[in-house]
């Protein structure tokens, strides 16, 4: 399953659920009968969480659907007197996230909505939390960096592209690298952009670009990591008028939670 079909489903569930004459019966409904069987489990779990949450607790909440290119977080509400930012989740690990010092970042505060994945009730409203560097102290910040396309030996294309998830040190500003996947059309952000090669609309590239660097920030955040908060790319910096400079990973998105934490960049190597 792609991210653009999760993000597609995940839209129409959400208006079917806002509209007054269909309402969260006909969404369910939906679901159940025609959006089920488009979606792998996990996916399956973490839309039904969203709904149930934004039913169960929309008003309490004052929650608003935050799109693709809204708050990156799964809704924008408030939270007591203060506005906030929400992410559901059902597959965090409790005991260890209580131990995890709490980390706020600036601006509208960030919770994680924990629900039960039997029945989809709310067990707690959590904190943003994350681990600490052993060896600087300074918090690690998981990240999804979109690598270009896969060649053979032979120069020939495999039509398709790997995607590391890392931990990144806001203090050593180094990365860990944690997993590989990979993807069949799920391009890095350079590609996107080298699609619009021929029109004359700059705006336009850049706008897709970020769009669907988004649209995979939320995809794997939902499938792989609920932590996630930045998205990158993989790509050679000329800092020298002769040419030289050095390969980094770059955070084409970084959510607003740690934005004021996180490095620009980080120097790699040229394979990663």
């Amino acid at each position: 399953m792609s991210a653009e079909t999760y993000n597609k489903i995940r839209r129409i569930l959400f208006c079917t659920a806002n509209d007054r004459t269909k309402g969260f019966s006909v969404a369910y409904e939906w679901m159940e009968k025609t959006y089920r069987r488009q979606l792998d489990t996990q996916s399956y779990i973490g839309l039904m969480a969203e709904l149930r949450f934004y039913e169960q607790h929309g008003k309490e909440f004052y929650l608003t659907v935050a799109g693709d290119m809204g708050e990156h977080a799964d809704f924008a509400g408030m939270f007591g007197a203060r506005p906030a930012r929400f992410d559901v989740t059902t597959n965090i690990n409790f005991k260890k996230f209580l131990d995890y010092e709490p980390f706020m970042g600036t601006g509208p505060s960030y919770k994680i909505a924990l629900l039960d994945q039997g029945n989809f009730e709310v067990i707690d409203v959590l904190d943003l939390a994350f681990p600490r560097c052993n060896s600087c102290g300074s918090h690690l910040f998981p990240a999804i960096v979109l690598l270009d396309q896969n060649y053979n030996r032979h120069g020939e294309s495999q039509w398709t592209n790997d995607q590391l998830l890392i931990d990144v040190c806001a203090g050593c500003e180094e990365y860990i690298e944690r997993q590989r996947y990979t993807h069949s059309g799920l391009f890095s952000p350079q590609e996107h952009y080298d699609a619009f090669a021929g029109y004359d609309d700059d705006d336009l590239a850049e706008e897709s670009t970020e769009q669907h660097v988004v649209s995979a920030y939320k995809y794997f955040r939902r499938q792989h990591s609920d932590y996630l908060m930045a998205v990158g790319s993989h790509s050679y910096i000329i800092t020298e008028p002769k040419g030289g400079g050095h390969w980094a990973i770059n955070f084409n998105f970084v959510n607003a939670a740690v934005s004021n934490e996180m490095p620009d960049e980080i120097e790699c190597s040229h394979e990663i």
